[in-house]
């Protein structure tokens, strides 16, 4: 299996962000799959989903986002997750898929492979674009999309009045109560973790901060907080989705305690041409879990890429 290759984007704001690209072996490629990852992740965590990818003929795209990974984090902290509004996010994609996706994928399809938050924002993404001729990308995949985030016993009235008024007081960069700098136990596997049943899986995420601590990330700011809740009404309530004709496949685990599977039910429903499957047996990382059930969401998404990309060819106008 081939190395990725690595290189840098320099955004219009002077943000530089870090992405990676993994070739297949096919030639020429079924198309190319831009992988948008979760809160806290980084490139290598993808590694096994490329290769996943790329033995299936796709050539396999992936960056971390602003504020995490090795991409640029401006707070004196590395470490506070800060976001002031989504909308930086959508904007880094828009430049992403235009200035790298789109040339490295030429004529071929492209399709975007979207985790937890990557997946709110992969959403916000598609509603924005949801007039473009031809459409900004040709399929979609979104797991376990971080379209409510589950806070447990608080009520979310409670979490965005708190977090609206830290940021009124000028305290969005500070982090909210109960967050902090990333703590070695959280390496641990334990069975009642809500990311995945696989302890392998589990350490593929958390193994590379022993490595390389600079990839670590701590807890989100006062101002993420406000932000996400934000952006999570504007998808399940207010955005215009059922314009969206992109084709998309929304994984989903009802048992999700990161995020709330309830509210893709109401996105799913929302947009216009979405297909939700929910695996029961499944913690966040549906990519990420045993083989049992692993191998049960890629066949999902094997069916819809092949039924989404039936014609194979160039990318049309439509």
């Amino acid at each position: 299996m081939a190395d990725p290759v690595f290189d840098t984007l320099r955004l219009r704001d002077g943000t530089t962000l870090r992405w990676a690209r993994w070739q297949p072996t096919a030639t020429p490629p079924r198309g190319t799959v831009l992988i948008l990852t979760g809160r806290a992740e980084f490139i290598e965590k993808y590694t096994e989903t490329a290769h996943g990818l790329t033995a299936r003929g796709f050539q396999a795209l992936a960056f971390d986002w602003r504020n995490q990974g090795l991409s640029d984090r401006p707070l004196a902290n590395r470490q506070i997750h800060h976001l002031a509004d989504f909308t930086t996010l959508v904007d880094d994609l828009d430049e992403l898929v235009a200035r790298v996706a789109r040339p490295c994928a030429g004529n071929r399809p492209l399709v975007l492979l979207a985790h937890s938050m990557g997946g709110l924002v992969a959403t916000l993404f598609l509603s924005r674009h949801a007039a473009a001729v031809p459409a900004v990308c040709d399929a979609v995949i979104l797991s376990a999309p971080m379209h409510a985030i589950h806070f447990g016993p608080l009520p979310r009235v409670v979490a965005r009045a708190l977090a609206g008024l830290a940021v009124a007081l000028g305290w969005g960069e500070r982090y909210a109560p109960g967050q902090g700098d990333y703590d070695p136990a959280e390496g641990r596997f334990t069975p009642d973790n809500p990311i995945t049943s696989d302890p392998q899986r589990y350490a593929a995420f958390h193994g590379p901060y022993t490595a390389r601590p600079e990839l670590r990330v701590g807890g989100v700011s006062y101002g993420w907080i406000a932000a996400a809740l934000r952006a999570e009404d504007a998808v399940v309530r207010d955005l215009p989705l059922e314009r969206v004709t992109v084709p998309v496949l929304l994984l989903s685990a009802p048992g999700d305690r990161v995020v709330r599977a309830d509210a893709h039910r109401r996105v799913a429903t929302r947009l216009g041409h979405a297909t939700l499957v929910e695996h029961p047996e499944a913690r966040h990382e549906l990519l990420m879990e045993r083989d049992a059930i692993r191998d049960r969401v890629w066949a999902d998404i094997d069916a819809f890429l092949n039924t989404t990309l039936a014609s194979g060819g160039d990318r049309g106008v439509g």
